[in-house]
């Protein structure tokens, strides 16, 4: 063995296992995205499994689609917003009521969003019997809080 090698193997040997430690540590990030699709995911188990009329699991299973879009639709709706926000932000001729309607577009778009969740809401309580809403809100519980966390990683 040559004798720089010889006389720094213990460093090169540290470096070996900081790479390979380093090249394994990403692999298995969960992002909230992820986490909030696998809320999903258990959540329409949980409707097949609570539900025992077929059409009703259907409706339901439909309700919770329709929840995932929205949510979905308001991460991109987010995401929009925060990006005029900086273009409103970063011009410095941007007027007051530049901002004043931007922001009542925004409140708009909340208040549409409100309602939304508020009919789904009502649907979901509509479609399900008491016992089986109790059994289904633990897990919807999960995939809300799952969907903020996601939400807010914007």
């Amino acid at each position: 063995m040559p004798l720089i090698i010889k006389r720094h193997q213990p460093a090169w040997l540290l470096i070996a296992i900081a790479l390979a430690f380093a090249g394994c540590g990403g692999k298995d990030a969960v992002t909230p995205v992820d986490t909030e699709k696998q809320a999903w995911e258990d959540l329409r188990g949980e409707v097949r499994e609570v539900i025992s009329d077929p059409e009703r699991e259907a409706e339901v299973i439909k309700l919770v689609d329709v929840l995932a879009d929205d949510l979905d639709a308001l991460r991109e709706a987010l995401t929009k917003r925060h990006e005029r926000v900086r273009e409103l932000n970063t011009n410095y001729d941007t007027s007051r009521a530049e901002f004043e309607t931007f922001l009542k577009q925004v409140n708009l778009e909340i208040q549409a969003g409100q309602q939304r969740v508020s009919k789904t809401h009502q649907a979901f309580l509509a479609a399900t019997t008491p016992e089986e809403w109790s059994q289904l809100n633990k897990v919807r519980s999960k995939a809300m809080t799952a969907a903020i966390k996601s939400i807010q990683a914007i």
